[in-house]
């Protein structure tokens, strides 16, 4: 398989399973990283692209990433 198969794929199979799992559109803006957030610290992924990111017990869960060294917010 080449690399650009494989990369076709792996796009393929993260889209079904956002979509199976209604997580919206995963290469949209950074809904990727939120999926992927929510994930390793055990929350629920938002099923909505505005407000919280992820839901835990205590509620929504608003994630902050940057490219940057620091982050500014």
């Amino acid at each position: 398989m080449t690399p650009e198969q494989k990369f076709r794929e792996l796009y393929e199979e993260m889209f079904d399973l956002c979509e199976k799992h209604g997580w919206g559109d995963p290469f949209s803006y950074a809904r990727s990283k939120e999926i992927h957030m929510a994930g390793l610290l055990g929350h629920q992924v938002s099923d909505t692209l505005s407000g919280a990111d992820g839901y835990d017990a205590d509620g929504g869960c608003e994630y902050k990433s940057t490219i940057a060294s620091r982050i500014n917010a």
